[in-house]
């Protein structure tokens, strides 16, 4: 019996029945406990598979929703970012589709085209007005959009200038599927600022960056132009080749900063000599070339040099300070000296040195003697490159005279050049050339240890009082290890400074006397013996002798050889050596050949003199004899 059965009988029928009449009737009964029980049973593991199943659901469902929560914010920051890097491109982006309505744009797009980027709407013929307007070729663009309409699946690229002065660059590519157009990208950049920066690139390339003149490609071109126009009309033209005299010393005295104003007025006053159709060009540091076109004949070029010169020889007044230089220049014409732009500016360059050296301040047209004389200052240069390489050179020695005694005090250094081939070279056919090349320096070194040597022989000889002068060129001086050079020798050949003597021209202080009394002052320190040769021949003043420490004047012999019969020669030997007595300086005389020159001399106190009145120069062995021969007196 079931045991619920069982228990609601006992509770309610305990009494009164009888087990075995309702025994039938109670099985029945029971039986629908148990069928109840079990259908009970599996109703709860029904429900409980039911549970089971729904929890699993639920949690997949919990997963799929975080997933796709995970996904929509990954889809939110793409779509961030993509919407920074579409504003962030530096190019204003829009996106048609087939109908003309705007499907994206990004917020310079929305600026360029007046649209709200939010709102994207129809870009009607209002817009597409709007913005020819602003163009200064709107035909070429409505070109361009009717080609897209004729075939709407080609890609395009170009520029677009507008009326405000900005430059867009475009790109246009259409939008396929599978072959099938559903719209057109529009891309626009501003490429105003790379313009201008290539604009300013191909400026500087062919202009001077002080004076804002045109440098030497733009003035080959110019020539290059030149000779094509009097070639087709037959006229000529001319190249000036303009070179400031004594620039140097602006930049020496007063600075590079002071030298660059001057230089930038230069530029001024010749553009103001000149036409606007000729061309003023900087070529160098103080170098300028004028190119004069459509000339009938020279006088024009011959003109235009007078009105240069003149404007160059004025004051330039540079920080309170005024100062003076003189132009020289070069003149070649096309198409007498050359047909060839490089010829005419080599031509006109040769002819500047040329007046250069006729004393500057003047202007030379080009001949076939200059030609000549360059080919022969080349071949010297060669000569002297060799000469150096192979020790040809050697010093003589011209003996120097006390006048109170009669004896040798001292010795002139004097270079000799006789090549291996037997030619023999004065110094005034190679030294000026030495000078123009920088051999100068090495040429000075072999000197100054040429002269160290002797008087180290002599010194063993028991000669020991005699000072060798030797020559230094102003290109020495622009040495900045010239002192220490000095110092070096002497130390490394052991010999007393008071045995060296320089002799420096009036030249050095003139370009830059505070330079020159810092070195002068520096070689004096070591007990070097300084003098000015030459003196009264160039652009000496009283401000210099005042200033500068030196110890002797020499005379140029120019104002020696005929002082006797010339009496302004005279006057001027005799004011020289006053001078020099006022000064405290002591006076040689170079060129004394005879006994007349000689006792005018004496009889001014002129103090030392060299010439052939007493000796010529001589090689080393016959000056060393000579002086042995002094010292055994």
């Amino acid at each position: 019996m079931h045991r619920l059965l069982k228990r609601q009988i006992e509770r309610f029928l305990s009494d009164s029945y009888s087990a075995a009449d309702m025994a039938p009737f109670l099985a029945t009964i029971s039986e629908a406990y148990r069928q109840a029980d079990q259908e009970r049973l599996l109703i709860e593991q029904s429900l409980d598979l039911m549970s089971l199943d729904l929890r699993e659901r639920n949690l997949l469902l919990r997963q799929q929703i975080d997933k796709q929560a995970l996904v929509q914010n990954e889809l939110t920051g793409s779509l961030a970012v993509l919407n920074a890097t579409f504003d962030a491109t530096g190019e204003a982006i829009l996106a048609f589709d087939r109908e003309g309505q705007i499907s994206k744009m990004n917020n310079m797009a929305a600026g360029l085209v007046a649209l709200n980027c939010q709102q994207p709407e129809l870009f009607s013929l209002r817009h597409i007005r709007r913005l020819l307007a602003q163009l200064v070729n709107p035909a070429a663009v409505i070109r361009v959009l009717r080609s897209v309409k004729i075939n709407p699946a080609r890609s395009l690229f170009g520029v677009v200038n507008l009326k405000s002065g900005q430059v867009y660059e475009y790109h246009s590519s259409p939008q396929l599927n599978d072959k099938k157009l559903l719209g057109r990208v529009w891309c626009f950049r501003d490429i105003t600022e790379l313009k201008e920066n290539a604009a300013l690139v191909q400026h500087q390339a062919f202009h001077d960056a002080l004076t804002n003149l045109p440098n030497r490609a733009l003035l080959d071109d110019r020539i290059s132009h030149g000779i094509e126009y009097s070639q087709r009309f037959n006229c000529q033209l001319a190249v000036l080749f303009i070179d400031l005299d004594d620039f140097k010393k602006v930049n020496d005295n007063a600075g590079h900063q002071a030298g660059d104003e001057v230089l930038k007025t230069v530029a001024q006053r010749v553009k103001d000599c000149i036409r606007d159709i000729d061309t003023l060009a900087r070529v160098g540091g103080d170098e300028f070339v004028v190119l004069l076109e459509n000339l009938q004949d020279h006088h024009g070029a011959t003109q235009t040099s007078q009105r240069i010169i003149e404007a160059l020889s004025a004051a330039f007044s540079i920080a309170d300070n005024d100062f003076y230089i003189s132009s020289s220049i070069g003149i070649s014409l096309y198409p007498r000296d050359s047909k060839a732009p490089d010829e005419l500016m080599r031509m006109a360059d040769m002819a500047m040195y040329h007046a250069k050296g006729l004393g500057k301040g003047n202007y030379q047209f080009f001949d076939t003697k200059l030609e000549r004389l360059s080919v022969h200052r080349l071949e010297i240069e060669n000569w002297l490159r060799q000469g150096i390489r192979n020790r040809e050179f050697e010093l003589y020695f011209q003996p120097r005279i006390d006048l109170r005694t009669g004896r040798i005090v001292a010795v002139e250094a004097l270079i000799r050049w006789a090549r291996q081939d037997g030619r023999f070279i004065m110094p005034n056919d190679f030294i000026y050339i030495a000078e123009q090349t920088g051999l100068i320096n090495e040429i000075g070194a072999w000197v100054l240890e040429e002269a160290c040597q002797t008087i180290s022989d002599w010194a063993a000889l028991g000669i020991a009082t005699i000072a060798v002068a030797i020559n230094v060129s102003p290109i020495e001086f622009r040495n900045r290890q010239v002192f220490e050079f000095f110092r070096k020798t002497l130390r490394d050949y052991k010999i007393g400074a008071n045995l060296i003597e320089i002799e420096i021209t009036e030249s050095l202080f003139v370009d830059n006397i505070n330079t020159a009394q810092t070195l002068i002052e520096k070689l004096r320190g070591l007990n070097i013996t300084v003098a000015v040769d030459d003196f009264g021949t160039g652009q000496s003043s009283l401000k210099f002798l005042h200033q500068l420490p030196i110890d002797i004047l020499k005379i140029d012999k120019s104002f020696i050889t005929d002082l006797t019969t010339q009496p302004h020669d005279a006057a001027i030997a005799d004011i020289i050596i006053r001078l020099a007595k006022n000064f405290n300086l002591k006076v040689v005389a170079e060129g004394v050949e005879d006994e007349l020159t000689l006792a005018f001399l004496k009889a001014r106190g002129c103090d030392y003199v060299q010439g052939y009145y007493y000796y010529r120069p001589m090689q080393k062995s016959d000056i060393t004899a000579l002086l042995l021969q002094q010292a055994a007196q």
